[in-house]
């Protein structure tokens, strides 16, 4: 009886771990946008903040090699297309009030709000 515990105990641990593993595995791709979502947000207003002033071609140059992955898989992705990732960056930054967006011809320049 003791050992037929032992084995049921055991299954019932293998089960919770191979389902935690599995909603792990589900989440992943969004995870790891999320890890490069704020590894770039953080990129452009730490330059923001250093700068006050720059053109969506130094915000595109400046994130367009950022990786990201979580500790826990070996999986990571890369900003394969700046130009879309940073009108993303921009408009939540400018919806949150943080980034003010001005225009000089048909420039498209971001200064940081004070």
């Amino acid at each position: 009886m003791k050992y037929i515990l032992y084995v049921l105990s055991i299954a019932i641990i293998t089960m919770i771990l191979m389902y935690i593993g599995y909603l792990k595995e589900a989440r992943l791709p969004s995870e790891l946008i999320n890890v490069l979502y704020i590894k770039a947000r953080k990129k452009i207003l730490d330059y923001l903040n250093k700068n006050k002033k720059a053109s969506i071609m130094e915000l595109q140059d400046l994130i367009k090699n950022i990786r990201g992955r979580v500790f826990w898989s070996k999986k990571q992705v890369k900003i394969n297309e700046p130009e879309k990732f940073v009108d993303l960056i921009i408009n939540d930054l400018h919806q949150k009030g943080l980034v003010d967006i001005e225009f000089k011809g048909s420039k498209k320049i971001i200064c940081i709000k004070e």
